[in-house]
C-alpha cells in the first residue's frame, strides 16, 4: 500500500509477514459485535479514550471495539519492523488494529490505539482494499514524507484524549508537575501518563515525568492472547 509511515531501515518482507499474523490471528476470532460503516466518528474516539482511567482499560478497550465489529490484535513486533501499529481489513470487510506493543507504555498504548481507530474512520470505510502501517516514533520530526492522512489521524487521535482548546491554556503544558499533570488528567477523565506523554512528546524530552507513563503496565494485560 502507499499509506506508510516506517522506518527506512524497516524490511519489508518482516512488515507484511506482521500484518498477516495480525489478520489470521483475527480472523480465527469471533467478533461480538457487527461492524457498521461510519460508527468510528470523533465522539466514538473520545468515549474509547475515556476508558484509559481505568487500570485494565487497554482490555475494556478491546471489549468495546468487538462490540462495535472492530478487532483489536497485540502481535509482537518482528526484527527490523520498527513498527507500533497498524490499520487493516479482513477479506470480509471487518477492520482489524494491530499493535506490537513494543513500547509496553500507557501513555503509547492509547495513542497509537487511537491512531490506528482514526484511520478507520477516515480512511477505511469504503476502501478496505487499502491499509496503514505505522511507525509511531516518526510522527512529527522526520517524516516529511507522510501524507495527509497520517496528519489527519495524528489530529483526531490527539483531539480525543486532549482537545486542543483545553491544551493550549492548560497548565500542565506550561508548567508540567505533578499537581498540574493530575488535574488536568481528572478534569478530562483521562489516564494521567496520556498527559505526561503529550508533554513529553511536545518538549522532545522524554525523561519528564517518567512516573507517570506506567512503563510495563499494558502487554501484561493481553498476555493470554499475544502470539
Amino acid at each position: 500500500n502507499d499509506h506508510r509511515r516506517i522506518n527506512a531501515k524497516a524490511d519489508r518482507y518482516a512488515l507484511t509477514a506482521w500484518c498477516l499474523q495480525v489478520l489470521a490471528t483475527a480472523n480465527r476470532r469471533e467478533f461480538s459485535g457487527s461492524y457498521e460503516p461510519g460508527c468510528v466518528t470523533r465522539e466514538f474516539l473520545r468515549e474509547v479514550a475515556q476508558l484509559s482511567i481505568f487500570e485494565d482499560g487497554p482490555s475494556r478497550a478491546k471489549d468495546l471495539l468487538a462490540e462495535h465489529g472492530i478487532g483489536l490484535e497485540c502481535v509482537r513486533h518482528l526484527s527490523r519492523t520498527y513498527l507500533d501499529g497498524a490499520a487493516l481489513s479482513l477479506v470480509d470487510g471487518r477492520p482489524v488494529i494491530g499493535l506490537t506493543l513494543r513500547y509496553d507504555r500507557i501513555d503509547n498504548f492509547w495513542f497509537t490505539l487511537l491512531h490506528e481507530l482514526a484511520h478507520i474512520g477516515l480512511h477505511l470505510d469504503g476502501n478496505d482494499h487499502i491499509s496503514f502501517i505505522d511507525d509511531l516514533t516518526l510522527r512529527g520530526r522526520d517524516d516529511k514524507g507522510a501524507d495527509s492522512k497520517e496528519t489527519q489521524a495524528d489530529w483526531w487521535a490527539e483531539e480525543a484524549l486532549i482537545p486542543s482548546k483545553v491544551w493550549e491554556d492548560s497548565e500542565a503544558r506550561h508548567t508540567p508537575n505533578a499537581n498540574n499533570v493530575i488535574a488536568l488528567a481528572q478534569r478530562l477523565r483521562i489516564h494521567p501518563a496520556v498527559v505526561a506523554g503529550r508533554v513529553r512528546y511536545e518538549r522532545d524530552n522524554y525523561r519528564l515525568l517518567s512516573q507517570f507513563v506506567g512503563t510495563g503496565q499494558v502487554r501484561k494485560q493481553f498476555e493470554d492472547t499475544l502470539p
